[in-house]
C-alpha cells in the first residue's frame, strides 16, 4: 500500500510555512513564479492552482528559511573562526611579550653578572697592588735599614782612619 503523501498533516515546523502562505494568497499577494508553476502544474484544473500554489509557496518559504538558517550558521561558524584566530593571536602576543620579558631578565642577569665580575676583578687587582705596595715598602724599608746599617758601619770604621 502506497502512502499519499499530499493528504499527509505538515508537521509543526512545516504548519507556519503553509500559514503565512495561505496569508500572502488571502491578501492577493502572490509570487508570480511560483503561480506560473502551480497554473502550469494544475493542468488547467482551476481548482488544484491554489492548492499548488499554496504547497509550492510553502516550500518555497522552507527552503528560504533553510537558507536564512545555513547563511546564519555559516556567520556563526566564520564569527566562531574570527574569535579563534583573534584568540590565537593573542596568545601568540603574550607568548610573546613572556618571551621579551625572560629575554629582558637574562640581559639583566648577565649585565648583574659581569658587573660582579667587574667588581671582583678589580678587588683582585686593588688585592695585588696593596700586596705589591706592601712587598715595596717592607723592601724599601729593608733597603733603608740596611744603608743604616752601612752608614754606621762607614761612620764607626771609615770615619775614624781620616780623623
Amino acid at each position: 500500500m502506497k502512502k499519499d503523501l499530499a493528504n499527509k498533516a505538515p508537521t509543526s515546523e512545516q504548519e507556519p510555512y503553509y500559514e503565512e502562505a495561505l496569508n500572502e494568497m488571502n491578501s492577493g499577494e502572490r509570487r508570480p513564479g511560483i503561480y506560473a508553476k502551480a497554473l502550469a502544474d494544475s493542468m488547467g484544473d482551476e481548482k488544484k492552482v491554489d492548492s499548488l500554489y499554496l504547497k509550492y509557496r510553502a516550500q518555497s518559504l522552507m527552503e528560504e528559511a533553510k537558507r536564512i538558517e545555513a547563511k546564519k550558521i555559516e556567520e556563526e561558524r566564520l564569527e566562531a573562526e574570527r574569535i579563534a584566530e583573534e584568540e590565537r593571536l593573542e596568545a601568540e602576543r603574550l607568548e610573546a611579550e613572556r618571551l621579551e620579558a625572560e629575554r629582558l631578565e637574562a640581559e639583566r642577569l648577565e649585565a648583574e653578572r659581569l658587573e660582579n665580575e667587574r667588581i671582583a676583578e678589580e678587588e683582585r687587582i686593588a688585592e695585588e697592588a696593596n700586596k705589591i705596595s706592601n712587598t715595596m715598602v717592607f723592601s724599601d724599608l729593608i733597603k733603608g735599614f740596611l744603608l743604616f746599617i752601612f752608614l754606621v758601619i762607614a761612620i764607626l770604621f771609615v770615619v775614624p782612619i781620616f780623623v
